[in-house]
């Protein structure tokens, strides 16, 4: 399975995911965080689509060749969500990838981790890249749009506050996956 986990700061992608990588999937797997393109990169745009796309090539291939299970630590969207706020980028190029590779495709998930602007605060450490109650609102706003625009087939978003707070998210997510078996 390629699941992808996508979210504002602070609301516990890292930590879902290490639990997932324990406690849940058995077959080996690769995990990847979201890093931006390389300091002074002529065209970082640029980079990220290609970035993307190699990523998603060689998941599928991984996926479907050989059974591992990929999960991703932040990925596209995140890519759609912060291009835009900080380099002005266009995202229509990374939604194309998405359509390309995830509509449709019946062994990829999508979770979205979200949380109103408390939550959020509370567990800020001072290292997001959300410095303030406008920013957590903006942010937020945007992972969902994205998400919603997302042609994954099997998708799930989850408000940490409404969900019973973090430490209820791996059974969600657990409960949401065996569903997909």
């Amino acid at each position: 399975m390629l699941l992808i986990i996508e979210g504002m700061d602070r609301c516990g992608k890292s930590t879902l995911v290490q639990n997932l990588r324990k406690k849940y999937f058995k077959n080996p797997n690769i995990m990847a965080h979201h890093s931006s393109s390389p300091p002074d990169f002529e065209d970082p745009n640029g980079w990220e689509i290609e970035h993307y796309e190699s990523l998603f090539i060689a998941s599928k291939r991984l996926v479907n060749q050989l059974s591992y299970d990929i999960i991703f630590d932040r990925f596209h969207l995140g890519a759609i969500v912060y291009g835009e706020k900080y380099r002005n980028a266009d995202p229509q190029p990374i939604y194309d990838l998405d359509r390309r590779f995830l509509s449709g495709y019946k062994n990829a998930a999508l979770i979205l981790l979200t949380d109103n602007n408390d939550g959020i605060a509370s567990r800020d450490d001072g290292e997001s890249l959300e410095k303030n109650m406008d920013d957590f609102t903006y942010t937020r706003a945007a992972f969902t749009n994205a998400f919603n625009q997302s042609t994954c087939r099997h998708k799930l978003h989850i408000n940490i506050s409404r969900n019973g707070g973090v430490e209820k998210t791996y059974d969600t997510v657990v409960e949401f996956l065996e569903s997909l078996k």
